[in-house]
């Protein structure tokens, strides 16, 4: 019997951890003497610039690496792929590695509100894509490439969510005197590190007696 499966390749091109850090803008020129040791009081401005700068990239590496997995089957010489042990790598490493991911998404503590809408707008994205991952290996377990159309919708969902969440960060940051690096004003999340769909098919089949 021949088993066949058609693979759209959602390739998850997501580097969302790198979505820019601001900068904050040389505005504070604090010349004032300072008091005997005040500790300063967390800003809004603060906490964008840490969440993004820092926090993000910090927790970035298990979600890259499952990304990384992920992608690797597109990239392979088209007589190296291989489907079963694609579905086996991606249930085995990369959803655990974006669980993992997820896990410390939720942990990371935030303050203001208008960062902790950021940070559910970007755990939104990140689900979404997680959830896009695990229909890819119900397709191939179950050899239904109807699944496929449920993760290609989980994809554009996170693409949405991730425009969101830039949307909002970019109009957080002008409200608050930081200066983004790689969004670059245009709308086009792309350059960002949003997810990218690409339209490249592979067929993978196995044969038997």
């Amino acid at each position: 019997m021949k088993k066949k499966i058609l693979i759209l390749a959602l390739a998850l091109g997501l580097s969302m951890g790198a979505v820019s850090c601001g900068k904050e803008e040389a505005d504070t020129t604090a010349t004032q003497p300072v008091a005997a040791s005040t500790e300063k009081k967390m800003t809004l401005q603060d906490e964008i610039l840490i969440f993004v700068g820092d926090s993000l990239p910090s927790i970035s590496g298990d979600r890259d690496r499952a990304v990384l997995l992920y992608n690797d089957y597109f990239t392979a010489a088209g007589n190296e792929k291989d489907s079963e042990k694609w579905m086996t790598t991606l249930s085995e490493e990369a959803l655990p590695k974006y669980d993992t991911y997820l896990s410390n998404l939720k942990a990371l503590k935030t303050t203001f509100p208008e960062v902790t809408q950021l940070k559910e707008l970007y755990l939104a994205s990140a689900q979404l894509q997680r959830d896009a991952i695990q229909l890819v290996v119900d397709a191939i377990k179950n050899a239904d490439s109807s699944i496929l159309d449920s993760a290609q919708q989980k994809v554009e969902q996170s693409r949405d969510k991730l425009r969101e969440y830039n949307d909002s960060l970019k109009k957080l940051c002008e409200e608050n005197n930081i200066t983004l690096e790689g969004l670059g004003g245009t709308e086009d999340t792309e350059s960002t590190g949003d997810t990218e769909n690409q339209t490249t098919e592979g067929t993978e089949s196995s044969e038997g007696e």
